[in-house]
């Protein structure tokens, strides 16, 4: 009992020593950097490759935690979801992607603009939202 009543002083009194301040509307936002990379339309030949997802937003952002795709020149994709459940658990995906006229198609899904930038990065937007993920490097 004494130890929680010592951890708990101890927490309220890190929280007392942080100035008070007022952070005005526009600066509320988070900030990742997404917003300086520069994408373009996504060749279909730039597309495979493994990816880890970097940022979800929309109403995927309330289901998923994580995506991993991995997207081969033939047309098939593997992949991996964290799903926010309860409890949090992956759900394997499996099948073939294909493209056509800057949008990637996986299945019968709905087609999603697909975007890319000089260094790999891969940007997926649908009706549901979007992901913006990070190309690994394969060795």
């Amino acid at each position: 009992m004494r130890r929680s009543a010592t951890l708990l002083s101890l927490l309220l009194l890190g929280t007392s020593c942080i100035a008070p301040s007022v952070v005005d509307p526009g600066d509320r936002s988070l900030v990742m950097g997404y917003e300086d990379l520069q994408w373009s339309p996504a060749a279909a030949e730039a597309i495979p490759g493994t990816y880890v997802s970097e940022h979800l937003s929309g109403a995927v952002a309330g289901v998923l935690l994580k995506l991993v795709y991995r997207f081969d020149a033939e047309g098939n994709y593997t992949g991996a979801a964290l799903i926010d459940g309860a409890p949090p658990h992956f759900e394997v995906l499996t099948g073939h992607w294909s493209y056509q006229a800057d949008h990637l198609q996986l299945d019968e899904a709905a087609p999603a603009t697909v975007e890319m930038t000089a260094d790999g990065w891969l940007r997926l937007t649908g009706e549901e939202g979007a992901v913006i993920l990070r190309r690994e490097i394969e060795g």
